[in-house]
């Protein structure tokens, strides 16, 4: 159990961490590998929806990064009406803010220092919740799902990515390499998402590992509430 003095420590070191990271974060191998296939299956997973008659959809990003995910589903699908990222890096957070004026994407995005255990939103805010590929960067991961769950309007979906640790080469590449190299982190087993997922509320829990070099667990489920 992290203690709250733990959680500053956390973050502390993560700002500092991310704060760096941002000024090469797009164009790292782990773009390639990890992120551009998780942000290609919500995609595809949100025009399903779509198909199915979702519409005007609010939608958030949590720990989006630099905000592709967010910039890329603003853009590309009409029916969602408006994204908002958030992250707890004001240095990416800027990288995003600046590739929402070069695209032109002001009036459908935006994006906002916040932290994912307690989202500066009101209640019932959003019809869709994405947080890919940060989840195990969250001390108190309990908090941020049911934070999750709280901003999500009633029949609502999230989709959360994140490292699928469940094989041996899983686990060596997100427990043994990820966590030496940014120290402090955890990847949840599918059991662990799954209870986590259930005892906030969420139903019609889905869950999917795709990718190999490497593999990734892509949860999916409904708020009903």
């Amino acid at each position: 159990m992290v203690t709250e003095r733990g959680k500053q420590l956390w973050n502390q070191a993560s700002k500092v961490h991310f704060h760096r990271w941002a000024e090469h974060y797009d164009r790292d191998i782990i773009n390639i590998l990890l992120f551009r296939p998780s942000y290609r299956r919500v995609l595809a997973q949100l025009r399903h929806w779509v198909r199915r008659g979702m519409d005007n959809i609010q939608m958030l990003d949590v720990g989006c990064g630099t905000g592709t995910l967010t910039l890329q589903c603003a853009g590309l699908i009409p029916q969602i009406q408006h994204t908002t990222g958030l992250d707890m890096s004001d240095n990416m957070i800027a990288k995003a803010q600046e590739k929402t004026v070069r695209l032109a994407l002001e009036k459908k995005a935006r994006f906002t220092v916040g932290d994912a255990e307690h989202l500066p939103f009101q209640d019932n805010s959003f019809n869709i919740v994405t947080c890919c590929n940060s989840f195990h960067h969250y001390p108190h991961k309990h908090r941020a799902v049911a934070e999750m769950f709280r901003v999500l309007k009633d029949g609502g979906y999230v989709i959360l990515i994140d490292g699928c640790r469940d094989e041996p080469f899983g686990y060596f590449i997100f427990e043994v390499c990820v966590a030496r190299v940014e120290q402090h982190v955890h990847h949840c087993t599918d059991k662990q998402f799954h209870r986590l997922l259930h005892r906030t509320g969420f139903s019609d829990i889905r869950q999917n590992v795709f990718g190999v070099c490497p593999p990734a667990l892509m949860n999916i489920a409904r708020a009903n509430k």
